[in-house]
């Protein structure tokens, strides 16, 4: 994240595809650089974010990379990144890529990994997909951190719809992509076993930080969220 040309923080994101476009997904606090659920500024020193600079693949270089920046101002001065329509109270956004030159080649996430049936309980390992830190080892491919469902995944935490996982994430890691990944059989939502070669991966949410400074435990939305905030663009 960029405001006035310095670098301000790194976060992680990631892009969808819809309508034929591109879509970047990451927390509502990154855009905004504000706290999520008050809506407060992040920092009184830092500025608000007014640029996203995003590493992308270069086409037909495994391993090669090249930062392209997006803004995140329009013309008019109104963001151009997309929140969810309870404001800050979700914290996901979205921001539709306008920057992207024939050299770059774009991998979308592939949003139906939601719908994968594998049972998800408490205690389940998930892994957490991003850059700690901004730590980013061979070139840009993330970190996969362990952590543990810690709330009921069938029950809304507090209210919003999102739930909780213990891991020992950092700062850098918002707007990871959380997902199980499983190797071999596997018990479905049913209870049945679901026999198979290789591995099978359930895509959870979006992870926006822990809540709370002394503690390991984060906040995962729901993959809904994300297909709210895109309804909300006018587009089908």
């Amino acid at each position: 994240m960029r405001v006035n040309g310095h670098d301000l923080s790194t976060a992680t994101g990631f892009i969808v595809e819809h309508n034929s476009k591109y879509v970047l997904i990451t927390n509502w606090h990154v855009f905004s650089g504000r706290v999520p659920g008050t809506g407060l500024p992040l920092s009184t020193t830092a500025g608000i974010p007014d640029e996203v600079r995003i590493a992308h693949h270069l086409k037909d270089r495994l391993g090669t990379w090249a930062f392209q920046g997006e803004s995140l101002v329009g013309p008019d001065g109104s963001p151009r990144w997309l929140p969810h329509s309870r404001g800050y109270r979700v914290d996901v956004a979205a921001l539709e890529l306008t920057n992207i030159n024939k050299e770059i080649q774009i991998y979308p996430f592939n949003m139906k990994l939601a719908d994968r049936d594998i049972g998800i309980h408490v205690a389940m390992t998930v892994s957490v997909i991003g850059f700690p830190f901004g730590l980013r080892p061979n070139a840009f491919m993330p970190i996969w951190k362990t952590g543990h469902i810690a709330s009921g995944p069938d029950l809304d935490y507090g209210g919003p719809p999102a739930f909780l996982i213990d891991a020992t994430t950092r700062e850098g890691m918002s707007g990871s992509p959380v997902v199980i990944r499983t190797s071999g059989p596997y018990m479905n939502s049913e209870g049945t076993v679901v026999v198979q070669t290789g591995a099978a991966t359930r895509f959870l949410g979006v992870y926006s930080g822990r809540i709370h400074d002394n503690a390991e435990i984060g906040c995962v939305w729901r993959p809904n969220v994300i297909s709210e905030i895109l309804s909300m663009s006018g587009q089908p």
